[in-house]
């Protein structure tokens, strides 16, 4: 092989290197994102799915939870400090499955659809903003993403 060639075969080389290493830059850029979730800070759920878990919480929560979401009796608070500091950085899966454990004397009763349009609802009334997208139901965004308690 004479110099010329030798050089053109390493020049292919180095060019199909970088191309493949700028392609995986672009690639695991693109997977980091999707595997990602949007934060509940920066709106994580519509207003639309909002009002439909506002009036599933209103049929199914109400009569324990409250209007102002307090807690009656020993049902405890869904909005405030108390439930700041308990459910802070928790995944929002678990917030799910804690409401599919609800109403306590029908528990099971709702659907994973009609859970997380509860939580959404509950997000909101803590004060999380409105986002463009509905909030996933798939447990592995749900894992993903945490419940945060928005700066005052």
């Amino acid at each position: 092989m004479t110099f010329f060639k030798i050089r053109a075969v390493q020049t292919r080389a180095i060019v199909s290197f970088v191309g493949a290493c700028g392609l995986a830059g672009v690639a695991s850029g693109v997977l980091s994102q999707s595997a990602n979730a949007a934060s509940v800070l920066e709106g994580a759920f519509t207003e639309e799915q909002a009002v439909r878990g506002q009036t599933l919480y209103y049929q199914h929560c109400l009569q324990c939870h409250g209007e102002t979401m307090a807690g009656v009796d020993k049902a405890p608070a869904l909005a405030g400090p108390q439930f700041g500091s308990t459910w802070n950085n928790a995944p929002l899966a678990a917030l799910v499955e804690r409401i599919q454990t609800m109403p306590p004397d029908k528990p099971a009763s709702l659907t994973r659809e009609q859970s997380v349009d509860i939580l959404t609802y509950i997000l909101w009334y803590n004060g999380l903003p409105l986002g463009e997208q509905e909030l996933d139901t798939s447990t592995e965004v749900l894992a993903r993403m945490t419940f945060q308690t928005p700066a005052p």
